[in-house]
């Protein structure tokens, strides 16, 4: 393959496991090869990973890219425009032609005669009369079955392209010698004659899951047969199938129908690699990251049966890391963008490019604070454009389920009967999340709606009009009453504080911190202002994070304004926008320190929290 721009956090499959399948050498030519499956989110980048494979092997390696999100894409249509990309001519190598692939496209467009196998069978012969040269009637026939077919959907737009650009020239003087051994197709007619034109007859007239059965046989027979001699053995790279959205019906179909034809078959020289942002249950519990895999990686774990289900090989597209987020954003050493940016997005590839795009080069602390606002020219705020985006797959009362599970740090806890008000939909909102792949797991190993996902909801939420029935206050009030009456007073608190109840969590936790006693005391308080200092918040984010601190602390008795203000800047800190260039971590550590003087048990400890904010 030959090189190319790296995709940040995708080189392990792009230049390695790919490169590894394409590769014919002594040991890999005729060895079983993956369905190698790009998972992920919408906008996890599996359609710009496709995109770098196709740009490496450029005219080099015989590839060719199929987009399966109709779902009533039929695998004889997928497998014909396959063929007529990978027909192509390749420096490498010689064209690749599908012969015993274009028998059935004739066969199936010569509308046979159902009823008289006689009157059929002379149809198949005029249909595939083989001149001494591609004559002026072969050329007519072959347009006409290519018309007809078209009309019946099978094949696209440029089919007769396909159609002279595969029976050209010397092709025609192959025709009778093809129809006789063309032992390929056979193999997938139930009932097989020796006569090969009877075969063709039986194509003709089968139904649509016998014909779709035909055509993928005749395209892997063809690939095989391009791979097999003297001329075979001058190919150094198999071909390549990028295949988008695979987890459509269309798509499943024809992989289904693929992998069950493998079994039957010696190995064929194609690398499939497709994307879906669906999980399927048959790949198993979770797919393995990009970095880790391997065509060593996929033989070693493969099921030892060798079943249809064993050729799998899902890659879980995982998010950027914060230093692939400055890789992609391009941003400026050290700055401050960067991990603001990722903190924002949890690494989530579109998210980072969308949110990039909006701040510019040289983002001041405003235009952080105000990024989901922000409007190109002509379009939606960030925050619409980028939720009607992600949840495309969504209904509207799905999504209206939706926003209310976000006001919960977790699924497990936003899913309770008690705080859904009796709503039917959100265990099959929840099955949604986990199918599409919109749920992580927290730092307590909790399932969570995505960080990215969970903001844009958020927003959503905190934006709702004071009348409407589901608004902010709503929803986090039913949420603190429902912790409250089951004695949970930290999540209560949680709640409260998203509601702006900064007195009680003030109150709550001095009293707390005056109970301590030892050294052992300290940990359970920190974890306990981490908790509800973790709580959404709908501040306004066009005013300085120093000025919305000092403002909440007035709200607080005076005898506890030290602690007030540490809760004030953890909130804000806790929350991308409420502080994206970190100018509130002096006002943490001072008043960690002047906690630590307060102390009665725990001043190192104290101490040693207030150093994390230096």
């Amino acid at each position: 393959m030959a090189g190319g721009g790296e995709l940040a956090g995708r080189s392990g499959v792009v230049e390695g496991l790919v490169r590894q399948c394409v590769r014919r050498d002594l040991r890999a030519a005729g060895a079983d090869l993956p369905v190698i499956v790009l998972a992920g989110p919408r906008g996890s980048g599996k359609t710009a990973a496709l995109g770098d494979i196709r740009r490496r092997c450029g005219m080099l390696v015989p590839h060719a890219a199929s987009d399966l999100e109709q779902p009533d894409t039929s695998p004889r249509a997928i497998v014909t425009e396959l063929a007529f990309e990978l027909s192509r001519k390749y420096e490498s190598s010689g064209r690749i032609h599908f012969r015993q692939l274009m028998l059935c496209l004739l066969v199936v467009g010569a509308q046979l005669n159902p009823e008289n196998r006689e009157k059929a069978l002379a149809q198949v012969r005029a249909a595939a009369a083989a001149d001494a040269e591609f004559s002026e009637r072969t050329h007519t026939v072959v347009e006409g079955v290519i018309d007809s077919v078209m009309q019946g959907g099978v094949v696209p737009w440029w089919s007769k392209l396909a159609a002279e650009t595969l029976l050209r020239g010397s092709e025609s003087l192959r025709w009778r010698h093809r129809l006789r051994r063309a032992s390929g197709i056979r193999e997938a007619v139930p009932e097989r004659s020796p006569n090969l034109q009877d075969v063709l007859v039986d194509i003709g007239a089968a139904d649509s899951d016998l014909m779709d059965e035909v055509f993928c046989a005749a395209f892997l027979a063809d690939l095989r047969e391009a791979y097999r001699g003297r001329r075979g053995r001058r190919r150094r790279a198999n071909c390549v199938a990028l295949l988008d959205n695979v987890d459509s019906p269309g798509g499943m179909r024809f992989l289904d129908l693929l992998l069950t034809l493998r079994q039957r078959h010696e190995p064929d020289p194609l690398v499939v690699v497709g994307t879906s942002r669906q999980w399927h249950p048959r790949w198993g519990q979770r797919g393995v990251a990009p970095e880790h895999a391997s065509l060593a990686d996929w033989a070693d774990h493969r099921e030892p049966d060798r079943g249809p289900d064993s050729w799998w090989y899902p890659i879980d597209l995982r998010d950027l890391v914060p230093a692939e987020v400055a890789i992609v954003g391009r941003f400026a050493a050290g700055s401050a963008a960067a991990p603001f940016v990722h903190e924002l997005t949890g690494g989530h590839p579109w998210g980072v490019q969308e949110v990039r795009a909006a701040l510019g080069d040289r983002p001041t602390g405003s235009a952080m604070r105000l990024v989901l606002k922000h409007r190109a020219a002509g379009a939606a705020p960030l925050a619409e454009r980028a939720r009607d985006y992600l949840l495309r797959d969504f209904d509207a009362a799905q999504r209206e389920v939706l926003v209310g599970l976000s006001a919960a740090p977790n699924l497990e806890l936003a899913t309770r009967a008690e705080v859904r008000l009796g709503s039917d939909g959100a265990a099959g909102v929840l099955h949604e999340i986990r199918s599409r792949l919109w749920s992580v797991l927290d730092h307590e190993n909790r399932l969570a709606l995505h960080p990215w996902l969970r903001r844009l909801l958020l927003h959503e939420l905190a934006n709702r009009p004071d009348d409407h029935p589901q608004r902010w206050v709503v929803v986090h009030t039913r949420h603190r009453e429902h912790h409250r009456d089951n004695g949970n007073t930290a999540l209560a608190l949680y709640h409260a504080l998203a509601l702006q109840d900064l007195g009680a969590v003030v109150a709550h936790l001095q009293q707390r911190f005056e109970q301590i006693s030892t050294e052992a005391d300290v940990h359970p308080w920190l974890q306990r202002l981490e908790l509800i200092t973790a709580a959404p918040n709908r501040l306004p984010t066009d005013r300085e994070p120093r000025e919305q601190v000092e403002q909440l602390v007035r709200a607080a008795p005076a005898a506890n304004a030290n602690l007030a203000r540490l809760v004030a800047a953890k909130w804000l800190m806790s929350d991308p926008l409420g502080d994206p260039g970190r100018t509130l971590r002096g006002i943490v550590r001072s008043e960690f320190e002047q906690l630590a003087r307060q102390a009665r048990a725990g001043f190192v400890v104290l101490f040693g929290e207030s150093e994390k904010y230096a």
